[in-house]
């Protein structure tokens, strides 16, 4: 039903007035449906790639490399062709991200393609831990989600295509992204966060000042960057080089890790180690856990992008969303946990020690 309301909601976004206001719902919709889906995605079977504090902590810098590393490509040697590797690379993972997204779609729309064509066997010594499935199989929905995969990026690639292909594809490639990364742990998250706000924040407000322009809308709208990495809306008023406001997939993809990590934490608080079970009085049936910090963190990025985009109007220039985006979330969240008492819980919550816990339990 989320993917129905999305393939039905984007051509209707193309249908908004050209006012200031249009870009800015039309972005709040779409993140909000990526956070809410990739969210929900990231409670599935297949465990996550942790982020640990030490790779938090480093996350920022190591952008931030990229980011001027890029920038001097860009700056000193325009002649050199980065868009056709980039433009490879991104098609690749936008394909696989599509498919991704799809293949549940199809398998719950047509039941027979859930039926395995083959099984392959991965080798041990290429896997990273003893735990890994050694091995792959493949069912009928997942070929027919490759191809839808790779029809869209070929609809996308053709001159004049659709601003919406864009975006369809860059929200399935967030979405997997909060599907394959976990922050883990609350501290993790805040350490990240906020080191990612400062980064955003330096390289939109102060790298004119260090070097003469602003590196992040340099990189962000050069043509050698023109992929399904940000998410795009008509602007009149743009410039004729790039007419489109725009929404970086990382001020997406960042607050929607937090927010993932609140929705395992949901779950948590309402484990038999955190309370105890809960049941129903009246019914006798198991109480389902409250999305109370899953919540709090969909209205900060609400609030907070709103912010984003009264700032924008306000100054005419383009703003850092993280600066808005992370104090929203880390502070609305902080406080929901400060009036229920669940500071210490917050802190201490961990991921990787509740996993341990229940497959210790589940052998016993």
């Amino acid at each position: 039903a989320a993917y129905v309301l999305l393939l039905v909601g984007m051509p209707l976004g193309s249908q908004l007035p050209d006012a200031s206001w249009s870009s800015a719902c039309y972005f709040l919709c779409l993140g909000v449906w990526t956070l809410f889906v990739g969210s929900h995605r990231s409670l599935g079977s297949k465990p996550p790639k942790k982020i640990s504090f030490r790779e938090g902590i480093l996350a920022p810098f190591l952008f931030s490399l990229s980011l001027f590393g890029l920038y001097c490509l860009l700056r000193f040697f325009p002649n050199l062709d980065l868009q056709a590797f980039l433009s490879a690379y991104l098609a690749l993972v936008g394909v696989f991200a599509v498919a991704s997204n799809m293949v549940d779609l199809i398998g719950s729309l047509f039941p027979l393609t859930n039926s395995q064509l083959f099984r392959v066997e991965v080798p041990k010594w290429i896997l990273e831990d003893d735990k890994s499935i050694v091995q792959l199989s493949s069912t009928l929905a997942d070929v027919l989600a490759l191809c839808v995969g790779v029809a869209i990026m070929i609809a996308y690639k053709q001159d004049g295509a659709p601003f919406m292909l864009n975006n369809f594809i860059a929200t399935c490639i967030a979405i997997e992204a909060l599907q394959i990364f976990s922050l883990g742990s609350f501290l993790t998250a805040t350490t990240l966060l906020s080191g990612l706000l400062l980064y955003d924040a330096f390289w939109v407000y102060g790298s004119s000042h260090v070097f003469g322009d602003n590196v992040m809308l340099t990189v962000a709208t050069s043509s050698a960057f023109d992929g399904p990495i940000k998410l795009i809306f008509p602007h009149l008023g743009g410039s004729s080089t790039f007419p489109y406001s725009l929404l970086g997939l990382g001020d997406v993809t960042v607050p929607g890790l937090l927010t993932a990590l609140m929705l395992k934490f949901d779950r948590s608080r309402f484990s038999t180690r955190a309370y105890g079970v809960f049941e129903n009085s009246s019914t006798g049936s198991m109480a389902k856990p409250k999305k109370t910090y899953f919540f709090t963190c969909i209205a900060s990025y609400i609030f907070g992008l709103v912010l984003t985009f009264v700032a924008n109007g306000v100054s005419g220039a383009a703003q850092p969303a993280l600066v808005y985006l992370v104090p929203s979330q880390l502070i609305g969240v902080f406080l929901v946990s400060s009036v229920k008492s669940e500071v210490d819980l917050l802190l201490s919550y961990n991921e990787e020690l509740l996993d341990n816990t229940s497959d210790v339990e589940k052998e016993n």
